[in-house]
């Protein structure tokens, strides 16, 4: 009786080691722990922090394998005789940087292949060197706008592509670099993703993210506060956003308290950036036209004080935040306004570190409008049949206006950014070139006499490659396929910056 046991005992080990040479997907060996067995192309795979896709092949037949970590999803292409191929996807790794298996199995011969995974870039805690405002804004121009992306409406981190259908990456920045834009102003929403004043902390780990990518980069960065919702470009202006209707100083105290809020969680969160990014206050306060135009004496004032709130805001968190340059914005900013007497510089604690921001859709009809009053064609030599623009009609009336903000700032120690310029691209049919042509000497106009004046110009790009006909779009660059989508108006940049010369 003891000898049949032994036997049965033996026979069933024998049957168990079959078995495990004959394993599936689910189940390869997991003991097994040889190495260089089996002829498997790479032997090693790696991925970025946001993760991705891969393929492996293993030669010699139709092999099984598995994964040995809950962040590697692996599956079999294909397989024959001959070889296997597999899809290996990897997550977004929000943590340090790990490295895992893949276990893999052809008629009982095991091997591994080794995954690795960058983690999430933590700054550390270093006091850094800033530079005045002036010294950077040399180094900041031409600029590009992410814009549409990190500014939209929308729940959670999805709030990213409902306005365009791109998301971020690191290959998306690396592009921009690589068509010679030297900073990137990031259009950020925080009211609409924050509960009583708390920003949601995915969302500030997906901004830091995308900061992160400019970064990399070498790129200059400035993250402002946009639109948001309007909870303050409008409504700290007026009661109602139906029709106008002043606020008062317990409204104006309830926004600037709610700014210092929002300014003071960002500030923090980036506190261990050096110089490259920078932050701006607001986008563009009391800039609806209908609502407001023809009220800036009594705005103005309340906007100094929401400009104040924010570099206090800021300066409040110490640290490298005490000598960040911050861009505060002018009365809608437009440029006429914000050059007139009663727009003020904030009070602030360091000295030469704060720039201003002002916007340029001049003239309207030509660069911004898209229904039937819009005009085609702008520029010297650039005159179609019909739709010429009659107000600001050419290069003759961008010097001046630019050349005011030099005056009043530049020549005081205080740069401006262009924070957004851009003009539609239409499909109009015959005369398409000469609206081309518009497109790329209104662009050129604008960037030369912007970096001649100490102004930073930073182009408007929505990433929406489809012009609609006469509507038009205001894209620039194709973020999907990494392709210049607007070449007029590229050209018109790059072409701009050859003609200029920083002062």
């Amino acid at each position: 009786m003891k000898k049949i046991s032994s036997l049965f005992l033996m026979l069933f080990a024998m049957s168990a080691v079959m078995l495990s040479a004959c394993s599936d997907d689910s189940n390869p060996n997991p003991l097994a722990d040889s190495k260089g067995t089996l002829n498997i192309t790479p032997t090693e795979l790696a991925f970025g922090v946001d993760g991705g896709d891969a393929v492996f092949t293993v030669q010699g037949g139709t092999a099984f394998v598995r994964s040995e970590a809950d962040w590697i999803s692996v599956a079999r292409i294909s397989g024959d005789k001959k070889s296997s191929s597999f899809s290996v996807i990897c997550a977004k790794n929000t943590g340090e940087e790990r490295q895992g298996t893949i276990l893999a199995n052809l008629d009982g011969a095991f091997d591994r292949i080794v995954v690795t995974q960058v983690g999430k870039i933590v700054k550390p805690e270093e006091t850094y060197t800033f530079r005045t405002a002036k010294e950077i804004a040399a180094e900041m121009y031409p600029g590009w706008n992410l814009g549409n992306t990190l500014e939209a409406s929308g729940d959670g981190v999805a709030a990213e592509t409902a306005w365009q259908n791109t998301k971020t990456t690191q290959e998306v920045i690396d592009f921009v670099k690589a068509k010679g834009f030297k900073s990137v102003r990031i259009p950020c929403s925080w009211y609409i993703h924050s509960t009583n004043g708390k920003i949601d902390a995915a969302w500030l780990e997906r901004v830091k993210e995308v900061v992160d990518y400019c970064m990399n980069a070498g790129l200059y960065v400035v993250l402002n506060d946009h639109y948001d919702g309007g909870w303050i470009e409008v409504e700290g202006f007026s009661k109602t956003a139906d029709k106008y209707s002043k606020v008062d100083e317990t409204i104006i105290s309830e926004k600037s308290t709610m700014l210092k809020t929002l300014w003071t969680q960002i500030a923090n969160a980036f506190q261990n950036y050096d110089e490259h990014l920078l932050f701006a206050g607001l986008n563009e306060p009391f800039q609806n036209y209908n609502l407001f135009n023809g009220k800036d004496a009594e705005l103005t004032p309340i906007l100094l004080t929401y400009n104040q709130a924010f570099v206090d805001a800021v300066r409040a968190t110490g640290g490298n935040n005490a000598q960040r340059t911050l861009v505060v914005q002018g009365p809608s900013t437009d440029i006429t306004l914000a050059t007139k007497d009663a727009f003020t510089l904030p009070t602030d604690a360091a000295e030469k570190r704060l720039m201003v921001e002002v916007h340029f859709y001049n003239p309207w009809s030509f660069a911004g409008q898209e229904d039937d009053g819009a005009t085609w064609f702008w520029g010297k030599g650039n005159i179609g049949s019909s739709h010429n623009t009659t107000y600001n009609k050419d290069e003759d009336s961008i010097k001046p206006l630019i050349e005011s903000l030099n005056k009043k700032f530049y020549a005081n120690g205080v740069p401006v950014i262009l924070g957004e310029y851009s003009a539609q691209w239409r499909e109009i049919g015959d005369e398409q070139a000469i609206h081309d042509n518009s497109v790329k000497a209104w662009f050129k106009e604008v960037t030369t006499q912007s970096i001649n004046n100490g102004v930073i110009p930073m182009a408007w790009d929505i990433n929406y490659t489809n012009r609609g006909g006469t509507k038009g779009t205001m894209t620039i660059l194709d973020r999907s396929n990494k392709t210049i989508f607007n070449q007029p108006a590229y050209d018109g940049i790059i072409e701009g910056v050859k003609a200029s010369q920083w002062k």
